[in-house]
């Protein structure tokens, strides 16, 4: 009986389908980027968070048998993305549905609304994750705007620690909002760009707000969170 099930596992699992697959998740991002070099838009690299919560998304509208932005907690991207751990305040979606991503690129080329999403030059990473549902597969592809590399939510017997690099030109130094009140950074080098603050632990209950300051004085927020439910560590992605 072992036996019997353990064949039918191994027949379940093909390695060669494995593999198709994800080369054909980094097929996505090859061609996403092909198309932005067109516009003369920057290139995007890649973030494991963005494809584990396209792989959640794409398994969901699997089993629902659907293409929808929604899921049935009526959530979008967004709030999908931050309820896997991410900080981001945009995240873009493109949905599809086909059994070779060649003619799926090429339907997503011809609609002005996936265009669109693509083009968006605020994005700096990309996530694409597919399932198979019957012959075909559902695709889901996310989109983010990280502008601070690195960024790390760490809890210590002090208070949170919170540090990352500024990777924008525009930025003139960090700011963290704690609550409504601002708080002033550990460290801070204008040169390698790096900063960390400590947010106490009596704090962690607020809504935190991360960005910077612009030469112009004006200010970007590019992370929010609650600490006490974010704690990570360098989320390894990759830039271009």
């Amino acid at each position: 009986m072992k036996l019997f099930l353990l064949l039918i596992l191994w027949a379940a699992f093909d390695p060669r389908t494995a593999l198709a697959e994800a080369q054909d998740t980094a097929g996505v991002l090859l061609w996403a980027n092909r198309l932005r070099s067109l516009r003369g838009l920057s290139q995007l690299g890649a973030d494991p968070l963005l494809e584990h919560t396209a792989a959640l998304y794409a398994a969901d509208l699997a089993d629902r048998g659907v293409l929808t932005h929604l899921d049935e907690k009526g959530r979008r991207a967004l709030q999908r993305f931050r309820a896997q751990g991410g900080t981001a305040v945009l995240v873009g979606e493109i949905l599809g549905s086909g059994a070779q991503l060649s003619s799926l690129t090429s339907a997503w080329e011809g609609s002005q609304a996936h265009r669109e999403v693509v083009f968006n030059p605020l994005w700096t990473h990309c996530g694409a994750s597919a399932v198979a549902f019957g012959e075909t597969r559902v695709w889901v592809v996310l989109f983010t705007s990280h502008r601070i590399d690195q960024l790390q939510i760490l809890l210590s017997a002090n208070g949170y620690l919170i540090r990352g690099r500024l990777n924008t030109a525009e930025a003139e130094e960090p700011v963290l909002f704690s609550g409504i009140e601002i708080l002033d950074p550990q460290a801070w080098d204008s040169l390698s760009r790096e900063f960390s603050y400590l947010i106490p632990l009596d704090r962690a209950d607020l809504f935190h707000r991360l960005g910077y300051r612009t030469r112009e004085d004006g200010l970007m927020v590019t992370d929010t969170f609650y600490p006490v439910r974010v704690v990570t560590s360098d989320r390894g992605r990759e830039h271009r």
